[in-house]
């Protein structure tokens, strides 16, 4: 197991999410998974915008569905 994975849910109605991660900075590499049918539509729309010491902003198409989650990858 490594020890750089997580969980982060798209803010429904929004066309960015924060994703905060200590383990995140300028240079990492986010990788996405979608984990759920409402993700998967999703995950198309879905990069990374900005990335930051500890957080990195998602932008993606605005919804109001609240279930669209991902599991993610930082690498680096």
């Amino acid at each position: 197991k490594l020890n750089s994975t997580g969980n982060v849910t798209l803010s429904a109605s929004a066309t960015t999410t924060t994703l905060t991660d200590a383990r995140v900075g300028s240079n990492s590499i986010i990788l996405f998974m979608p984990t759920t049918a409402n993700a998967n539509s999703a995950k198309d729309d879905l990069y990374v915008s900005a990335r930051a010491d500890g957080s990195a902003t998602l932008t993606h198409a605005s919804s109001s569905n609240t279930d669209q989650s991902f599991g993610y990858l930082v690498i680096g």
